[in-house]
């Protein structure tokens, strides 16, 4: 029995000094284990160690004492993290609040909704990730801990044994000795003896040594100096992260013997570490004074069995918002929201010291909020746990006006009562180059609601005649924009049109108006105070070159009844009438048609008809510039119709025109009438009604000819009524001498638009045909390929209908009434020069012109351009006579007076198209190409054109 209370006093001492290197073996753990509760509990108050930590090494196997590379490497696995004792102090707090809701659950609906918002602030106030100040002095991981050796050993430094004196003797004799204090406090001196040196300093020793040197050994001088330090034990114990005993350098002092430990645990104080010797506090230190002040007087030296105990946390609170260090700082000694607000760094320059949140929670276990004036004298106390929230200064400028868009000098400047707009702009040369400086847009913001309000102005009348009442006083927040010309300011103003959008309701629809039409810049612009139409124009860059300045159509939402009234406003005189929100201005090209402009707004008013509210339309046509359908304006006359219409034309008849009304009661009947009105009259129109201008009777509109080339007088003459072609002729002084009747060529508009409506079809058609052969593979379609099919196409594509009709003139100006032919507008005569030359075209070797031979015949002139292609179609060669028009002679007969050629004559060779189903197709593409070639080629020869 003696020899097992022998082993457990040996276990329990081991385990409660931490003296050597090895840690209790399994054998006494499992000894101790056996002891009843009682028992072990007894023996560990006697030992002062704690029972549970002894407890869970009882598996453990016997190994040496941890190094300090193994003590700190697992520092990173095993230390619970700033950020979960964070979560883990909101959880905690969390579920405190949640108790609290569940045992009141009698809380009427607007407590709730209240709680509902103090939660949800709380919230926000906890999710900042604020971390415990201090302890990032510990978080490095070293790998080593250098021993303090290179440092000067202080005069007041306690020798002991372990400790080397180094004695350098000179004079008489020279020698060197490095002296070990031995266990007794001695060190063996040669020659003298011992000397001891236990428990003085080093100043004492070197003092007295060298007296006793200097006396002893006659000649002889000493230096002394310290040597080899010797290494103390010392016990670092509390929350630091890894309490133990540790060796460490004589000259250690408390935070290197914590930072051997690795550092302080997350619950344990940075404000009041101990240092213990012989059972008693010799010493404190507040690592704070280190950190915050650099003071190092608490950072005394350790002795060989000192103990740095670190206790645990203390009260803390937590510190955010514009302060220099947010953290959460333990307490000691600060009492005060200005004592921790210190502590934190003070507040910075953007702190808004008027109030500070301050958060916490009550004896209730309830969440408070208590906001905390720090300009005045009064203290407020703080608590454990509380969270001070420091907040900034609105961003928002006082004081200020910002200038932007096409300025030298944009930015935010000062503003002072009675400022005015030239005290930002004073001349030209504040702007960039070209701004257009008729509209000068002001926002203006509401202190309380901060809804802004839009003014203009006409600067450039302030800045050539100084007219005051453009230059705008500006009020402080006061926004002003300069736009250049370009054609960029709706996309610039979307900013101020979205914030006018979205600060209106029902009542009060947003502040802007759209205009469209023949302005220099269509879009959304804000509704200035006091706006008229010549503030929107202003606004849109004015009108265009060819605006209709008789009037602008302005479309406006009755706030009322949700329909739209309309109004014409006179623009080319002062007009004051105000513009209202959602205004619609148009203003008219006088040169183009109205209906594409105004195309919306008459769907518009088409769709909000209903019963006892007829569609606001009305429709003009007949002789008028752009008839169509028009708005309906309250007070509208048949003058102000055609004047909305484009006006009257030349041929329009004067005297009358004809108006037809729709006429209804609303219940059962309803009917159409037909009148006269006088165009001089002032007739009040109604909705739905139709005003038809009548042409005036015979009216004929100018109509010319064009003549060209060999005719004495060419140009463009107008045509009576009937007048036909011999007579222009005739009046155009008939044909030069060396004109080619038979080759003339006679063009008119609408054979040139069947025409191309004909070669449209064709190569649609022929678009068909190479789809089929792609895939038709039959011995029908062997013989054609698709890339001639293709190439077709594609001239196809580029060929121009000229518009030819077959005319002969010799004919014609000899006297044959019945080749005379009565002209068109639009009609055209190109008379060539004498032509010697035959043409050959088509599947030859080489399609060219040749001279005009009497004795040489169709034949020849084909062996002439090298001879027919393999794919030429012999049956079919056709010629066609100057005069455009064809004929196809026989093979046989080449040599009749029929197929005698002449001059000016073009021989056509067409493709061989043996596709049965697409013969006449193919033909009359061919044919078409050519017979334009021909007409083309003989129009780029009459000189003039």
């Amino acid at each position: 029995m003696k020899k097992v209370c022998l082993l457990i006093a040996s276990l329990m001492a081991t385990v409660a000094l931490q003296v050597s290197a090895a840690t209790p073996t399994p054998e006494q753990i499992e000894m101790f284990s056996k002891l009843p509760r009682a028992q072990q509990e007894a023996l560990a108050r006697q030992y002062g160690v704690d029972l549970d930590a002894l407890t869970q090494q009882s598996g453990a196997n016997s190994q040496p004492s941890p190094t300090l590379n193994e003590l700190v490497g697992e520092r990173g696995t095993t230390r619970r993290s700033d950020a979960e004792l964070d979560n883990s102090m909101m959880t905690t707090q969390t579920d405190a609040e949640t108790e609290n809701r569940d045992a009141q659950p009698n809380e009427t609906e607007e407590s709730t909704n209240s709680e509902k918002v103090t939660n949800d602030f709380f919230k926000q106030q906890k999710s900042d990730d604020l971390k415990p100040f201090g302890y990032q002095l510990f978080a490095g991981e070293p790998s080593t801990f250098a021993p303090v050796s290179d440092v000067p050993v202080p005069s007041e430094y306690v020798l002991g044994p372990g400790d080397t004196l180094r004695i350098q003797l000179y004079g008489k004799e020279s020698q060197d000795y490095s002296l070990k204090v031995n266990r007794q406090g001695d060190i063996e001196i040669p020659k003298l003896g011992p000397y001891s040196v236990v428990g003085q300093t080093f100043a004492n020793v070197r003092e007295e040594l060298s007296a006793e040197i200097s006396n002893r050994i006659i000649g002889v001088r000493s230096n002394i100096t310290m040597g080899e330090l010797r290494s103390i034990r010392v016990f670092v114990l509390g929350e630091a992260y890894k309490p133990a005993s540790y060796t460490i350098s004589s000259l250690s002092t408390v935070t290197q013997a914590i930072f051997a430990a690795g550092g302080v645990n997350d619950i344990g104080s940075l404000r009041n570490i101990e240092v213990k010797r012989n059972g008693n506090v010799v010493a404190n230190l507040d690592l704070y004074d280190l950190l915050l002040k650099g003071d190092t007087s608490g950072d005394v030296s350790l002795m060989a069995g000192d103990v740095v105990f670190i206790p645990t946390k203390g009260k803390s609170v937590s510190v955010k918002g514009a302060v220099p260090r947010p953290a959460i700082y333990e307490l000691d000694g600060e009492e005060t929201v200005r004592d921790v607000i210190k502590l934190a760094g003070g507040l910075l320059p953007n702190a808004y010291s008027s109030i500070v949140k301050l958060q916490r929670i009550t004896a209730k276990g309830l969440s408070q909020v208590i906001n905390v004036n720090l300009n005045n004298n009064k203290e407020n106390i703080i608590q454990n746990g509380d969270i001070v929230a420091v907040s900034s200064t609105l961003d928002a400028l006082e004081n200020s006006v910002t200038l932007l868009g096409h300025v030298a000098r944009p930015g935010v400047y000062g503003w002072q009562e009675g400022m005015r707009l030239s005290s930002l702009l004073r001349d030209i040369h504040d702007f960039k180059t070209q701004p257009d400086l008729n509209y000068v847009l002001v926002t203006r913001e509401d202190p309380l609601t901060g809804a802004i309000t839009a003014y203009d102005v006409n600067y450039s009348q302030y800045l050539t005649q100084q007219d005051s009442s453009q230059d705008l006083t500006l009020s402080a927040k006061d926004t002003v924009y300069v736009f250049s010309r370009k054609p960029e300011r709706a996309e610039r103003l979307q900013t101020v049109i979205s914030q006018l959008k979205e600060q209106t309701s029902l009542a009060e629809p947003p502040k802007v108006v759209t205009v469209k039409g023949a302005v220099r810049n269509p879009g959304t612009y804000p509704l200035s105070e006091n706006s008229t139409a010549s503030n929107a124009l202003r606004a849109a860059m004015g009108y265009t070159q060819d605006a209709e300045l008789n009037f602008v159509l302005v479309a406006r939402l009755n706030q009322e009844t949700f329909k739209t009234e309309l109004k014409y406003i006179d623009i080319s005189t002062t007009n004051s009438e105000k513009l209202h929100p959602l205004d619609r201005l148009y203003v008219f090209d006088k040169d183009n048609p109205r209906d594409e402009l105004i195309e919306d707004l008459v769907d518009e008013l088409a769709q909000q008809s209903a019963k006892g509210f007829t569609q606001q339309l009305i429709t003009i046509s007949g002789d008028v510039r752009f008839p169509g359908i028009y708005p309906f304006v309250e007070g509208m006359t048949q003058q102000t119709l055609i004047a909305l219409a484009g006006g009257l034309n030349d041929s329009s008849y004067m005297l009358d025109a004809e108006l037809t009304r729709f006429e209804t009661n609303d219940t059962s009947t309803a009917a159409l009438t037909h009148q006269r009105v006088s165009l001089s009259d002032e007739i009040k129109l109604q909705p739905l009604d139709s005003l038809l201008i009548k042409r005036i009777p015979e009216w004929r509109e100018r109509r010319t000819i064009k003549l060209a080339g060999e005719v004495k007088f060419p140009g463009t003459y107008v045509l009576q009524e009937g007048e036909t072609l011999s007579s222009v002729i005739h009046r155009a002084g008939g044909l030069t001498e060396l004109a080619f009747a038979d080759g003339a060529i006679f063009t008119r508009e609408s054979l040139k638009i069947r025409e191309q409506e004909q070669i449209e079809r064709l190569s649609k058609e022929l678009e068909n045909e190479i789809a089929s052969l792609s895939v038709d593979k039959s011995d029908d379609v062997q013989n054609l390929s698709a890339n001639e099919a293709n190439r077709l196409k594609d001239r196809l594509d580029t060929t121009d209908a000229v518009g030819r009709l077959v005319i002969d003139l010799p004919a014609l100006i000899a006297g044959e009434e019945s080749l005379d032919l009565a002209l068109n507008a639009g009609d055209a005569l190109y008379v060539p020069k004498i032509s010697q030359s035959v043409t050959v075209l088509g599947e030859v070797q080489y399609p060219t012109s040749h001279i005009f031979d009497p004795n040489v015949d169709i034949s020849d002139y084909l062996s002439r351009s090298g001879g027919l292609k393999a794919r030429a179609d012999d049956s079919r060669i056709y010629v066609v006579r100057a005069n455009g028009s064809v004929y196809q002679p026989s093979t046989f007969n080449w040599y009749s007076l029929e197929s005698r050629l002449a001059p000016g004559d073009t021989i056509v060779v067409p493709l061989d198209t043996e596709y049965r189903d697409s013969l006449s197709l193919w033909s009359t593409a061919t044919g078409i190409l050519y017979n334009t070639a021909i007409a083309v080629a003989a129009l780029n020869g009459i000189n003039g054109l």
